[in-house]
């Protein structure tokens, strides 16, 4: 329950530091949602191979920290968007 409200925080800052900039945020909130989840599930696996599937609360940490990793990126990506120019 905790990481769906983290994920709820996480997608309205993407969407407060796109509009900033002038941006729509739509497509960036759910390019966080799809790296959160794309980095949880390959944080678990990488976690499932390397305690051979037997170290549970090892997979989830290393799920969590693929979660934040993608989570990361999304913010990188955001951050480096140039403003858009509104003069004509």
């Amino acid at each position: 329950m905790l990481e769906i409200l983290l994920l709820i925080f996480l997608t309205r800052k993407i969407g407060e530091i796109c509009q900033e900039k002038g941006h729509k945020a739509g497509g960036y909130k759910a390019l966080t949602v799809v790296l959160w989840f794309g980095g949880e599930i390959v944080g678990a696996i990488v976690g499932a191979l390397a305690t051979s599937g037997e170290g549970g609360v090892m997979i989830y940490i290393l799920a969590l920290i693929g979660a934040a990793v993608g989570a990361g990126i999304s913010f990188a990506i955001v951050n480096n968007l140039s403003p858009v120019s509104t003069a004509q």
